[in-house]
């Protein structure tokens, strides 16, 4: 069985991953697997080490580790991405005619949830908004929602949220019903201000923000395949201590935009192994990460007759130290989520260079821009096999 090793992430100046790569004023609440892999790479060649060692086993096809994106938490409860075909969240026992709008607007599951749509169960009811409904169950069998439902828990999760999102102003216990008002995160527009260098005259735009309420924030996990293996030699650091270090130097100086402002900047804990159902060759691998296949990969992956799935076109800026900012390649990626059948290989995705290859006044790029699509996925029971 897979294991992951999360890793939490506390922005106490909030975040701003952009969602549109033309708006600065919207602001997104996960980090992307091969964005978090790109920052890894860039700040280990930033400090002095050698990127291509660094990438080596990876171009080989036996990468020391995998990533998951980084998706919100709670206190001590991890939240993971909604599937694309809702009608994986049904109970069995439920019609599956229809899916409502409670359902539609979730966007992330506790691994409670997680663990029960794996297992074939689906969500159980929402809990109901009064208790004058007839035919009640006991609370413990229903689903909470939290920030406007984009979140969903069990209610025996509801005691692993941070104290002050459980209990009212007087210190009473809430109600679970009403923690469906209350936020995570809030995403809001700041003002900013630039001066322009000749003149000094200012201008006044505005940047989104994701500040995530206390106790509250980011997590991914580490799905390690060799965390001793040394990154360049036998007198080197392995992958694990280069992560270590790698990961609070990123802290420092900030992930996503607007770093000059405080914004990205975070302190990283990591935290105990968590195990979950291991995807089996041929079935349903509900994806964790962001997913490019290789060649041998298609198109059996996408042609199971469960799959579901969505895809994102990321770009963006390349950035060197030897040059100037270029755009680079864009590339279709899988997105988390998504529903594929699993490949029988045992790395499962292929990493990319995406190093510009326009003409440029400022002449060729100097070096490749590696962009990760190597999945990290958790089973799922399929149920048409089941019938």
């Amino acid at each position: 069985m897979p294991h992951l090793q999360p890793v939490t992430l506390a922005f106490p100046q909030g975040l701003h991953l952009g969602t549109r790569a033309v708006s600065l004023e919207e602001a997104g609440v996960h980090i992307p697997s091969d964005t978090l892999f790109a920052a890894l790479v860039d700040i280990w060649s930033r400090t002095g080490g050698d990127p291509s060692a660094w990438l080596r086993p990876f171009r080989n096809g036996e990468p020391p580790f995998l990533l998951t994106s980084a998706f919100p938490f709670a206190g001590q409860v991890r939240f993971y991405p909604v599937p694309v075909d809702l009608q994986l969240l049904i109970a069995p026992d439920r019609s599956e005619d229809t899916v409502d709008k409670p359902l539609k607007r979730i966007r992330f599951l506790s691994e409670g949830l997680l663990r029960r749509v794996q297992s074939g169960q689906g969500l159980p009811e929402f809990l109901p908004e009064t208790d004058e409904q007839p035919g009640r169950r006991p609370d413990d069998q229903y689903a909470i929602r939290l920030q406007n439902g984009a979140l969903c828990l069990l209610k025996e999760e509801v005691s692993q949220l941070p104290c002050w999102l459980r209990q009212n102003a007087q210190g009473g216990k809430r109600p679970p019903r009403l923690l469906d008002r209350q936020a995570v995160w809030q995403t809001e527009r700041t003002p900013r201000v630039t001066v322009d260098r000749v003149n000094s005259a200012s201008n006044i735009f505005h940047a989104g923000r994701a500040r995530f309420a206390p106790g509250c924030g980011l997590w991914f996990g580490f799905q390690w395949r060799n965390a001793d293996l040394p990154v360049a030699d036998r007198s080197g650091p392995s992958y694990r201590e280069a992560l270590q270090r790698t990961l609070a130097l990123l802290g420092d100086e900030g992930i996503g935009g607007e770093r000059s402002a405080g914004y990205g900047a975070f302190a990283p804990t990591w935290e105990g192994d968590i195990h979950l159902r291991d995807p089996r060759s041929g079935g349903v691998a509900w994806l964790l990460s962001r997913y490019l296949p290789a060649r041998a990969e298609l198109p059996a992956c996408l042609d199971h007759e469960s799959a579901a799935y969505r895809l994102v076109r990321v770009g963006g800026w390349a950035r060197s130290l030897y040059g100037p900012d270029q755009r680079r390649k864009q590339i279709n990626l899988l997105t988390e989520g998504s529903l594929v059948a699993w490949p029988p290989s045992p790395v499962v995705g292929k990493i990319e260079d995406l190093r510009p290859e326009y003409p440029a006044s400022d002449g060729d790029f100097p070096h490749p821009v590696w962009r990760s699509g190597l999945a990290v996925a958790v089973g799922v029971r399929n149920r048409r096999e089941d019938r």
